[in-house]
C-alpha cells in the first residue's frame, strides 16, 4: 500500500506544466503591453531599447530568466553579438 501511494505521488511530479518558459508568452495571447508598437527594433542593437517604457527585460540566449508572466513587462530578447531578435509581452 505503502508503495503505491509513493508511486502515485512520484508520477504527480512528473506531469506537464502550463507556465510559459522563460516568461514567453503564448502564441495567441494578447498584446497587452504594447509589443507590436516597438517590432521595428529587431535588427538593431541592445543600446535601441534603453528608451522603451518599463517594465522590460532585457536577456540574451545564455541568460537565466524567470518563469513568472508580467502581461504589462517587454521582453527584449537578445541574440549573441545583443541584437534584438525579438519583442514581446510577458
Amino acid at each position: 500500500m505503502k508503495y503505491t501511494i509513493f508511486a502515485a505521488l512520484l508520477l504527480a511530479g512528473c506531469g506537464a506544466t502550463t507556465a510559459p518558459i522563460g516568461g514567453s508568452a503564448p502564441a495567441n495571447a494578447p498584446d497587452t503591453c504594447n509589443a507590436a508598437a516597438h517590432q521595428g527594433l529587431i535588427g538593431l542593437d541592445a543600446a535601441s531599447s534603453l528608451a522603451l517604457p518599463e517594465p522590460k527585460r532585457l536577456y540574451g540566449p545564455n541568460d537565466p530568466v524567470t518563469t513568472d508572466f508580467n502581461p504589462a513587462r517587454l521582453n527584449v530578447q537578445l541574440d549573441a553579438v545583443d541584437n534584438i531578435v525579438a519583442v514581446t509581452c510577458g
